[in-house]
């Protein structure tokens, strides 16, 4: 922290840079008698810091939360917000490369900081801790965003392979491996620049990236995570978000359903007066996207050879425990030697899927269908 101009008389107001603070140094006193210092250390409580809980208490200052809704700094704020979003944009673009992404953090973490010490934001006595989580807080919402817009893309391209209208009792997940290698390969060059950026200004000690997954941050630890969030009950279609997926792998899953206005009988058992009895199935085969029992899946992969494979399944929920289902148990790919086969089914096994309301604490019964004895 800089040191404000002056010493002892300094008068009824004190220099810091820029601004202007009231002397209050007068209201100092010295206590010197062994007495009255036993009582004061009996009645108070030392509070001595540690650096983690000294940059707790800024990084809260310098979220997107409580910037945005600043009006000391939120018009800077927003301006290099929406410029971190058109360079993530470019990035996975590819019209720049991850070098040219981390270089364009680094400018705007300082442009963002600078205006901050300019305008006294959080407070004009800039120092200590603050600079360290300034530069925590602005790289983990940059990682953030973007995770958030590889998995927008990859929801967005996911979208285009449903089938029929898309109602509330039905569920899907769609999963581009490529997203994950671009998030991948931004989030190392950001995490080299932050590690540079920090040596070069004295904080190697101070500041450092976060343990977003030991933290529960799912949103910023990977793409996996980001776009499987499991802190959504009913969002946990990858099983291990550190696994890593095969390259060019693609998978799509989605379950049937109705807007929830009408039943759904899905067989019918007549019992005869001769003690015989007839089953009527009205089950369709295939994927119906109006029937809430039925569901479809598919996976593809390029092969070492740059040919596309394809499994694809289709099923019945009986809407029982069993209805969470492994992808590996659904698409199993064989009869291509090599390491990419085995890749991707590895890696299925890492997915699963289920009916909407599965992992739910009060399960959405719903239409789940009928069976109708007469």
């Amino acid at each position: 922290m800089d040191s404000a101009s002056g010493s002892a008389g300094l008068g009824a107001y004190v220099q810091f840079g820029k601004w202007t603070f009231k002397n209050v140094t007068d209201q100092l006193r010295k206590v010197t008698d062994p007495e009255e210092v036993r009582k004061f250390q009996e009645n108070c409580v030392i509070f001595n810091p540690t650096v983690e809980e000294q940059k707790d208490r800024f990084q809260a200052e310098f979220s997107d939360f409580a910037m945005d809704r600043s009006p000391v700094i939120s018009d800077v704020k927003r301006e290099v917000y929406a410029q971190t979003e058109a360079a993530i944009g470019q990035f996975l673009d590819g019209t720049i490369s991850a070098e040219d992404l981390a270089n364009t953090y680094q400018a705007l973490s300082d442009r963002l900081m600078d205006a901050c010490k300019d305008r006294g934001y959080p407070c004009p006595l800039w120092g200590g801790m603050m600079g360290p989580a300034f530069q925590e807080t602005f790289y983990g919402e940059f990682r953030r965003m973007v995770l958030d817009e590889a998995v927008n893309r990859n929801n967005a391209e996911g979208r285009l392979y449903i089938t029929g209208e898309m109602t509330a009792q039905r569920n899907w997940k769609y999963y581009n491996s490529d997203y994950y290698y671009r998030s991948e390969e931004a989030i190392s060059a950001l995490t080299e620049k932050f590690n540079t950026m920090a040596e070069e200004r004295g904080w190697e000690d101070a500041a450092s990236v976060p343990d977003y997954k030991a933290k529960g941050l799912n949103l910023y630890h990977n793409f996996n995570s980001a776009l499987s969030n499991h802190f959504n009950v009913d969002d946990q279609f990858v099983i291990n978000p550190d696994l890593a997926p095969p390259r060019d792998f693609r998978w799509f899953y989605q379950s049937g359903g109705n807007s929830g206005d009408r039943g759904f009988v899905t067989s019918l058992t007549v019992k005869h007066p001769d003690g015989t009895t007839t089953f009527i199935d009205y089950t369709k085969p295939g994927f119906d996207s109006t029937d809430p029992a039925k569901g479809a899946t598919w996976a593809a992969y390029k092969d070492e050879g740059g040919t596309w494979r394809y499994r694809t399944a289709d099923f019945t929920y009986d809407f029982s425990r069993d209805d969470l289902k492994n992808a590996a148990g659904l698409l199993k790919f064989s009869g291509q030697p090599g390491g990419a086969q085995e890749a991707v089914n590895r890696f299925l096994q890492n997915l699963q899927l289920y009916p909407g309301g599965y992992f739910s604490r009060f399960p959405q019964h719903g239409n789940l269908g009928m069976n109708l004895r007469a």
